[in-house]
């Protein structure tokens, strides 16, 4: 049985507790570890590269949002909160779910099935190495030289990966591939949207330009992507 690695991010010792013991109903999750401090957790999270991420939105410091906003490595995401107002800016940033303290166990249990099912088709682009991916496409299987993606864009459960010479359509989350590109090449300024930075033509305040196609900048992502454009 293949695990899963969890990190959980809570500034709540008993919220801690609570998806603590519900994960530990789970044989195939490895929890790595908890934090109360999103600052730090931050810098964990890059380096230990967790599968899931438990996240709580309200925090000192940092939001659970500004959190998933600074990322350059993205896990997978279920959000745990005791506020219902941030449904809709969590699933602008893909998170996988959102779930309202306190956490029901059968409530738990459904975002982990989410989960699982997401796992299933990460099977359809391997990172071979550094510098291209195999995408699995109409029954075929594709190299797609990381160097040539221009975009990609998401739509449901796919994703389209757009080159100069060609479009490739595969079963796929967004978030995951983000997460299979190399960190600092490519930034997400839209919830549907993955550019790559040394094809970006030209940028205004709400769209940016790559390829002949003119992409919206998310209001979620305005900050982080004008943040890299001016390093």
């Amino acid at each position: 049985m293949k695990k899963y690695s969890c990190f959980i991010v809570d500034d709540e010792p008993l919220a801690l507790k609570v998806i603590e013991q519900h994960l530990s109903h789970f044989t195939q999750f490895e929890n790595l570890g908890t934090s109360s401090q999103p600052k730090q957790a931050l810098v964990t999270i890059k380096e230990i590269k967790p599968d899931l991420l438990f996240l709580d939105i309200a925090m000192p410091e940092l939001t659970g949002l500004e959190m998933i906003e600074s990322m350059q490595y993205k896990p997978a995401v279920i959000l745990t909160t005791a506020y219902r107002d941030y449904a809709v800016e969590g699933f602008d940033l893909k998170v996988l779910d959102y779930l309202v303290k306190p956490v029901s166990f059968k409530r738990f249990s459904q975002a982990i099935d989410k989960f699982l099912e997401l796992q299933a088709t990460h099977d359809n682009v391997v990172k071979e190495n550094t510098d291209h991916l195999l995408i699995k496409a109409d029954r075929k299987t594709v190299r797609v030289d990381i160097a040539d993606i221009l975009y990609v864009e998401g739509e449901k459960d796919y994703v389209r990966i757009v080159t100069h010479q060609q479009r490739i359509i595969t079963k796929v989350s967004i978030g995951h591939f983000f997460s299979q590109l190399p960190p600092g090449l490519f930034i997400q300024v839209h919830k549907s949207f993955i550019v790559a930075k040394n094809k970006i033509k030209a940028y205004t305040a709400h769209e940016v330009e790559v390829g002949g196609k003119e992409i919206p900048i998310g209001r979620v992502y305005k900050e982080s992507f004008e943040r890299e454009m001016g390093r």
